[in-house]
Formats: C-alpha cells, sequence, structure tokens
C-alpha cells in the first residue's frame, strides 16, 4: 500500500511540478531501484538498463550540448534542435524496448543459455505505445515550430502571418509532455506488479 501511494505522489509531482529535471532524476533512481529489487530477472535489468542509458544520455546532452537560448540562433532554430533531439530520444526509447526481449534472447543463444524465459512483459508492451506518443507530441511540436516561422524559409511576411498564431502544441507542450512522463513512470514501477510482469508474447521455448 506504501509503494502504491508512492507511485502515485510521484505520477502526481512529475504531472504538476513540471520539472523535467527533476522527474527524470526521479525516473533514474526508480529504473535503479527495480533493477536491484529485480536483479535475478534478466527481463527487468535489461530493460531499466537500457532506459537508464538512454535517459542519462539525454539529460547529459541537454546539460552540457544542447542550446535552449542562443544570440546567434533564431527561436526556430533553438526549438527546432529541442524538438528534435526530443524525437531522437524517444525513437531511441521506442526502438530498444520494441527490440528488448529478441536482443536478450540473441545474447543469451550466442552463450548458449537457455532462452524461453525471456518474453515482453505488459508493461514493456504499454511503454512502446507510449513512446509513440512522445514522438507524435514532438513532430506535432516540431512541425507547427517551422510552420509559425515560415518567414525564415523565404515565404512572404503576407502568407506567414496568416500561419504565425499556430502554437497550441508550443504553448501545452511542457503539460502534455509533463503527464507523459508521469505515465513513464507509472510504467516503470509496473513492472514491480505481477500484472507488469506477464507476458505480453510469450518468446518459444530455448
Amino acid at each position: 500500500m506504501l509503494k502504491l501511494a508512492l507511485i502515485l505522489t510521484g505520477v502526481c509531482y512529475a504531472i504538476i511540478s513540471k520539472n523535467d529535471f527533476h522527474v527524470y532524476l526521479i525516473i533514474n533512481a526508480s529504473l535503479l531501484m527495480i533493477m536491484l529489487m529485480n536483479r535475478r530477472n534478466i527481463n527487468v535489468v535489461h530493460l531499466c538498463a537500457l532506459m537508464l542509458a538512454v535517459y542519462l544520455g539525454e539529460m547529459l546532452l541537454f546539460k552540457h550540448f544542447i542550446v535552449t537560448r542562443s544570440d546567434s540562433l533564431s527561436a526556430m532554430q533553438v526549438n527546432a534542435i529541442i524538438f528534435s533531439v526530443h524525437f531522437l530520444t524517444d525513437l531511441l526509447l521506442f526502438f530498444l524496448v520494441v527490440f528488448r526481449a529478441p536482443l536478450t534472447r540473441s545474447r543469451l543463444a550466442a552463450r548458449n543459455k537457455p532462452y524461453g524465459h525471456i518474453f515482453t512483459y505488459n508493461a514493456e508492451f504499454a511503454l512502446t505505445g507510449l513512446f509513440m506518443v512522445f514522438m507524435a507530441v514532438d513532430l506535432l511540436a516540431l512541425g507547427e515550430n517551422f510552420i509559425r516561422h515560415l518567414d525564415e524559409f523565404g515565404f512572404s511576411p503576407e502568407t506567414a502571418q496568416l500561419l504565425s498564431g499556430w502554437n497550441w502544441v508550443y504553448y501545452q507542450y511542457e503539460n502534455i509532455k509533463s503527464v507523459l512522463l508521469g505515465l513513464t513512470f507509472l510504467l516503470v514501477w509496473m513492472m514491480t506488479y505481477p500484472i507488469g510482469q506477464d507476458a505480453y508474447q510469450q518468446a518459444p521455448a530455448g
């Protein structure tokens, strides 16, 4: 009961705080805890390790390499960089989660170890769907960013002015991402419950 209350608190904090850095820290700490709690379960360990590596990489990118404010780049260019990096990160997460079970089976098979216990979890399958939503939001924000700045692509001021008000995703991006990060936190912890660890697609016996 206490764990469920803490999970729901984490979800609510992710949605309300709108502080991506804090939420990523909480998710990364959760992934480490889940790995330790399930260290004999290779499905959980590999999935958490892959997600942890990507999230840490994304945090380092935005802290040290990605420009979020610039005197030499326009707002459109800065936003394009940010949305593109988010999209590529979510795309990488999507493919890593989709192919996690086959990769784990291949690794065990190469070592002549049984792999019949390797399968895709319910929570894992749900994460792939969630990352698709992440990518859709990133692409919408990126496309809207280009449409809102058509003057930088050589369109006439009149044409650019007609579409300059396309900013719904831009102004809601932070709220949408906060909700999605909250759901990510929830699904990550779902792996610690039997329903989350049920096999979505059973692998052939090795």
